[in-house]
């Protein structure tokens, strides 16, 4: 053991050893030592972002489903193809006789069927609008009820001894529910051509063609 060794600290006052200088250094050190890192800022830990709850979200109602097409409108009626200007065709084959005239309302028009027999023929014809109908051998005016009239001349026909087929002679009775047509009168065979008159309640669009088993001249008069 190393022998202690005293320091005169100042006169008057007690001497102090070397242990003590010691200790007051190494107090002297983490004093210092303490200062030092108190002038270092502490770390503070940064807060833990919270994720923020999304509200919930409003119930969507779901659109009503939208009416078909076909439910919504009814299916319209095609275009009437027809127009006012005169109509004509030739005939071919054998001769032919009318044997009858039909006339019912259809969907958007009126129809009139003049229907043939007699041969192997098909007919032609000459359709148009006038206003002052007259017998074409003659020329005797016709009375025919409506504003208008649609002359109807159906050509390649033969007389009933040539056919073998009784001619039409009567005038058709109509049914109650035409909509344009007022009147149809017929009337007899004249040099390869037999005519009739229809009777409309205005000059409109009309189409004429030509059908056959049996033979058929169709005149469909529109409504509009």
């Amino acid at each position: 053991m190393r022998p202690v060794r005293y320091v005169t600290w100042a006169p008057g006052r007690r001497t102090i050893t070397g242990m003590e200088l010691r200790t007051a250094a190494a107090l002297l050190l983490v004093l210092a030592a303490t200062a030092g890192c108190g002038d270092d800022p502490v770390p503070v830990a940064s807060p833990t972002p919270v994720p923020a709850t999304a509200a919930p979200a409003s119930p969507v109602a779901s659109p009503a489903p939208a009416a078909s097409s076909s439910a919504a409108a009814a299916p319209s009626s095609p275009a009437f193809a027809g127009d006012t200007a005169t109509d004509t065709e030739e005939p071919s084959g054998e001769p032919l006789t009318v044997t009858s005239v039909r006339v019912a309302r259809q969907d958007g028009f009126d129809r009139i069927v003049f229907e043939l027999d007699g041969g192997k023929g098909a007919p032609g014809w000459r359709v148009e609008y006038d206003d002052t109908p007259s017998r074409d051998g003659s020329g005797r005016a016709v009375a025919v009820e409506g504003e208008t009239a649609l002359a109807v001349v159906i050509t390649g026909i033969g007389m009933p001894f040539e056919t073998g087929v009784d001619e039409l002679d009567e005038d058709p009775a109509l049914p109650g529910d035409l909509d344009v047509v007022t009147d149809v009168v017929v009337g007899s065979t004249f040099e390869g051509s037999y005519e009739a008159f229809i009777g409309v309640s205005g000059e409109r669009p009309f189409t004429v063609q030509r059908m056959s088993g049996p033979a058929r001249v169709v005149i469909d008069v529109a409504h509009d």
